[in-house]
């Protein structure tokens, strides 16, 4: 059998279309692997990289792989990738993810390459554990598909980019555990000294009563978000742009964000204010996030921004993934967190998994509880 891997081109989407399909059904998240539209988009396009595996003989598609490219913040994401049923187990995985490598290698434009693997089985998280990427993390209940789906983080880096992190002085207690889960895979991380405990609301933030309106219009959105956002950390989410805009009525606030609605699944990812001015209001906007249908919540943070991982922490989100290295800037790079908060009882049943994250589910596990056991009050009134 004779498999050649080659860049897909325009006539090869309805062959593609056809494939994902088969194997994922009407379920599958990237909206690229379903909508023709935009896979001719993303086949044409130079921020993407998409490759196919064709078996010669029978002139057949028989995998598929998308790289996302981010050249500006040197970060890139593979996605999307499917085997035909008929060919598993014959390596054409392996060689999909492989032909990423070139971008993180000595010539390569990219600091790092990250995936994000679904749990229903275990077959794409050891292509890619045996490709060298890296287990860095979970996302608990990220997507609502016909169950709540947890996804993993993996990522691979260029030689030489974990040098170039800049230090981090102190950490809230409750990143700890994450980081040192992180430094087993990776040693030369060292982990920034615990800044302490953050228990309930900063001793200036009160609930404030706040209205949100949705504004779900993902072209006007984009070019708002453009105009008003100008600071590049502001902006930094690789590979999620706005389409949801959350307003406060009496106009001080905005807050740009990326929903899916077909699973729940939504990212802040811009806050005007700064998100450590807005505890007192994140509990109305979660309240109408959820009226919209999100079942799941995330925000990425600079792990050095210790106000705006306190705020994430004291309004219930947890680090479920470490990402170092992940933004550099004047060829310094710097550690990002994701903060995550899922709207439904956490549900880990029937999961596949493999061992490598079993950490990563267990530190999240632990901060869970301890959240919510926190806040349990228990009398003895009886004596």
């Amino acid at each position: 059998m004779k498999i050649d891997i080659q860049a897909a081109v325009l006539k090869d989407t309805d062959e593609l279309l056809k494939l994902y399909f088969l194997v994922y059904g009407r379920d599958y998240p990237i909206v690229y692997g379903t909508d023709p539209e935009k896979m001719a988009e993303a086949v044409q396009s130079e921020d993407y990289l998409w490759l196919t595996a064709r078996d010669s003989k029978n002139d057949l598609i028989v995998g598929s792989i998308v790289f996302e490219l981010d050249r500006g913040n040197k970060v890139g994401k593979a996605a999307a990738l499917v085997v035909h049923p008929d060919y598993r187990k014959s390596g054409i995985g392996s060689q999909l993810l492989s032909h990423g490598n070139w971008m993180i290698g000595p010539e390569g434009f990219l600091n790092s390459i990250y995936t994000t693997t679904r749990t229903q089985s275990i077959g794409p998280q050891l292509i890619c554990l045996r490709e060298g990427y890296l287990p860095l993390g979970i996302f608990p209940n990220a997507h609502k598909l016909k169950t709540y789906e947890t996804t993993t983080l993996l990522v691979k880096f260029k030689q030489g980019v974990l040098d170039t992190r800049v230090p981090i002085e102190k950490i809230p207690e409750k990143l700890v555990p994450l980081y040192k889960v992180v430094k087993e895979r990776l040693p030369e991380i060292e982990i920034p000294k615990s800044a302490g405990a953050v228990n309930g609301l900063s001793k200036r933030s009160k609930r404030r009563e706040a209205s949100f309106e949705a504004i779900f219009a993902p072209h006007y959105v984009f070019r708002r978000f453009k105009k008003e956002v100008t600071d590049p950390y502001s902006q930094f989410y690789p590979f999620h742009s706005p389409n949801l805009l959350l307003a406060e009525e009496k106009g001080e606030i905005e807050i740009f964000a990326f929903f899916n609605h077909s699973d729940g699944y939504c990212t802040l990812i811009s806050f005007n204010p700064q998100m450590q001015e807005l505890e007192d209001v994140i509990p109305a906007l979660l309240d109408e996030l959820h009226s919209l249908g999100v079942s799941y919540v995330e925000v990425l943070v600079g792990a050095d921004r210790l106000q705006a991982v306190e705020v994430m922490l004291r309004s219930q989100f947890l680090p479920s993934a470490l990402y170092p290295s992940m933004r550099e800037v004047k060829g310094k790079t710097y550690d990002f967190v994701v903060m995550t908060r899922t709207m439904e009882p956490l549900n880990f049943r029937g999961i596949q998994i493999e061992q490598a994250f079993k950490p990563y589910i267990d530190q999240y596990v632990n901060l869970w509880k301890g959240m919510y056991l926190e806040t349990l009050e228990v009398f003895k009134d009886y004596e």
